[in-house]
């Protein structure tokens, strides 16, 4: 009984320690050249930056935001290439994210 119930914990924490690894993914994202990027979301949807950040590869990150209408765009970008990372539309009051 006692080794059955080694190897049922031995599991579960194994479960358990599989479900917290952090994977690699892998997506399709829109780029094109920065200046290319960035003025299609200011002149088509209005959004204007509200946050960029420095990333460590040595790139940008920044949020458009349109405030009327709620659509958001997240970009990341250097010197020559823009990629759009996110786009939506709302917000959530709430700082911790719905998982």
């Amino acid at each position: 009984m006692r080794c059955t119930t080694m190897a049922f914990l031995f599991c579960l924490i194994s479960s358990i320690a599989h479900a917290q690894q952090i994977i690699d993914l892998q997506k399709s994202l829109k780029c094109s050249d920065a200046p290319v990027i960035m003025n299609y979301f200011v002149d088509t949807y209005k959004e204007t930056p509200v946050w960029v950040g420095k990333s460590v590869n040595n790139t940008h990150i920044t949020l458009l935001v349109n405030k009327e209408t709620g659509s958001w765009t997240m970009i990341e970008y250097d010197s020559r290439l823009a990629c759009v990372l996110g786009a939506g539309e709302g917000k959530s009051s709430s700082s911790k994210p719905e998982i």
